[in-house]
């Protein structure tokens, strides 16, 4: 783990991130800064079905290793905006507290990969019985993938449900891979592993990649040390004015919803 994060990797992974999600970002230069818009539906744990979830809009700015001064600096800008998020990548040179911030989710990590076309495989892996892969390309740069269950137990009968999904971004030849889940229902089969397979083979197939790039919670940092990832550094997620219950504000590596 380097003692400070490489600037132009968090810009990167900014880039690829806020554009998947159809954030709206900052013009201002010198800042990253992406408006948080309500996720219309997610999935509900151990269902099928979806439910609308209601999270308001939300600028969220986002740091690297800041000092005390940057962070005073910023406190000055953002003084009259009553709801906030502040993601800081590596160490800050003070506590975000007094910003009168409050943490937002459990600590991040920031993670990296070699994508050598000598070492990685980009074939697309063979899934177990019972389950059929759907790839599509939502936005241009993007790639989905979703696992789905074909006839699982825990769907009404005739039904398909969704067993895992992932998605990854091109930007500037590295591949940035976000909203990595499994459903409850179907954990511990290797599926989050197969949707990483998946996700590289589709990438790598497309055009030269020289490096992947990823935000992990704490359950997927799991997953991908296991898949030899590389520990970059601390992301922590502060925010002030959001409603007691605001939907986590993880980026994510993997996805709890």
């Amino acid at each position: 783990m380097s003692e400070h994060l490489d600037t132009a990797l968090v810009d990167t992974w900014f880039a690829a991130w806020s554009r998947s999600r159809g954030y709206r970002t900052s013009p201002e230069a010198g800042r990253r800064a992406a408006l948080r818009t309500r996720r219309p539906a997610r999935m509900i744990p151990g269902g099928s079905g979806r439910a609308t979830v209601d999270v308001p809009a939300t600028w969220e700015y986002v740091v690297v290793d800041p000092t005390r001064e940057q962070l005073e600096e910023l406190r000055e800008v953002l003084r009259d905006e009553e709801q906030i998020l502040l993601t800081v990548f590596g160490d800050s040179g003070a506590d975000p507290k007094a910003m009168g911030l409050t943490p937002q989710a459990e600590p991040e990590r920031f993670m990296a990969m070699d994508m050598d076309p000598e070492v990685q495989d980009i074939e697309p892996p063979l899934l177990p019985d019972g389950y059929e892969a759907r790839v599509d390309q939502p936005m241009e740069g993007s790639v989905r993938v979703r696992i789905m269950a074909v006839g699982a137990s825990t769907a009404p009968e005739g039904e398909e449900e969704l067993a895992a999904l992932g998605w990854v971004t091109r930007e500037d030849g590295t591949a940035v891979y976000d909203r990595i889940w499994t459903s409850p229902n179907h954990r511990r089969r290797g599926l989050g592993s197969l949707v990483m397979r998946y996700l590289t083979s589709e990438v790598m197939s497309d055009g030269e990649i020289s490096l992947g790039l990823l935000v992990a919670s704490p359950d997927g940092r799991k997953l991908y040390e296991h898949l030899a990832w590389t520990d970059l550094g601390p992301v922590s997620i502060w925010g002030r004015g959001l409603a007691a219950d605001t939907p986590t504000a993880e980026h994510t590596g993997t996805m709890g919803a």
